[in-house]
């Protein structure tokens, strides 16, 4: 990157950058202190940059995985500059869970997003500025913009609802995330954090702080702010930027597309289009699920039109 960086900028080379599409990991410091990293895919010529966040029991790895080039590298190719964010205690940023790490989703929604979007206004003053989300990071990018605490030019999400037992329609469906639930209350509680790489539920563990807000929320119906200042739900409705939903057929259970368009249409005062996808695009027979859409290239239509999103 050039020289001339925000305040709390510093930085080394990702080890080993992706030969196609060279990154740069940026080190950014919260006002909290919390260091996070940030990997940066900067093309020549790019007016435009987008903010990828990942999902929960995950960390910014699932932006560069897809073998062919990954959906980072993907956007760069297009001219859209990208800074794929660990969020605290996942990937390089922060303290795991495992060794202590506490954090909660405000921390994520008041905390981490902003201090990036601040950064990226502050470094690309002239650009749009698009967060795109997966799961947890659609919840958080639309949280923290619909609040006031982050400021964005539009919004994507990727397989993105909320689970609530009011929000899930199907009664067996709805059954089965209670059940989840309920066990991950029972492991956050054993280990003192959610120990999803042991259970094989995801790559990053989490923090019990967060759980206990995800089971919270589950149990009153409503998606409330950890502190229980924020309806999330209510603040979604004056949302006033564009928003791209983007859901898949084959993900039938953590975000199904009645899930997803049920969470997207509470954006009553924004532009927003929904995207459905229907076919896989790289041979296989099913959609891409929840991870692949965002892993492989099966989603590759899905992502040319987010890259158009981000152009705006």
């Amino acid at each position: 990157m050039p020289a001339s960086q925000p305040t709390g900028w510093s930085s080394q080379r990702a080890t080993p950058p992706p030969p196609a599409a060279p990154s740069e990991v940026i080190t950014l410091t919260t006002a909290s202190g919390i260091a996070l990293a940030v990997e940066v895919r900067d093309p020549a010529r790019a007016r435009h940059t987008a903010i990828l966040l990942h999902s929960t029991m995950a960390s910014r790895r699932i932006w560069s995985s897809a073998q062919g080039g990954g959906f980072a590298a993907f956007l760069a190719e297009h001219g859209v500059r990208t800074l794929a964010l660990d969020f605290r205690g996942h990937g390089e940023s922060g303290v795991p869970a495992a060794r202590g790490g506490r954090w909660t989703f405000d921390d994520l929604a008041r905390g981490d997003l902003p201090a990036l979007c601040r950064a990226a206004r502050e470094r690309w003053p002239s650009d749009r500025l698009t967060i795109v989300g997966h799961s947890l990071g659609g919840q958080v990018a639309i949280a923290s913009v619909a609040t006031g605490h982050a400021d964005a030019d539009a919004i994507a999400v990727i397989a993105t609802n909320v689970w609530l037992p009011g929000e899930e329609a199907n009664p067996i469906l709805r059954a089965r995330k209670g059940a989840v639930v309920r066990a991950m209350r029972t492991a956050t509680r054993a280990a003192g954090y959610f120990p999803a790489r042991t259970l094989r539920a995801g790559s990053n563990d989490e923090a019990a702080p967060y759980i206990e807000g995800f089971i919270a929320n589950w149990e009153r119906d409503r998606w409330m702010s950890d502190d229980l200042t924020v309806d999330h739900f209510a603040a979604m409705a004056d949302l006033r930027v564009p928003v791209l939903a983007v859901a898949s057929l084959a993900d039938r259970f953590l975000c199904t597309p009645q899930c997803a368009y049920r969470f997207v249409r509470r954006a009553t005062r924004a532009e927003v289009r929904f995207q459905l996808i229907r076919r896989s695009d790289n041979g296989e027979l099913a959609p891409p699920d929840h991870m692949k859409m965002v892993t492989t290239r099966a989603a590759v239509s899905a992502w040319h039109d987010t890259a158009n999103f981000c152009l705006g």
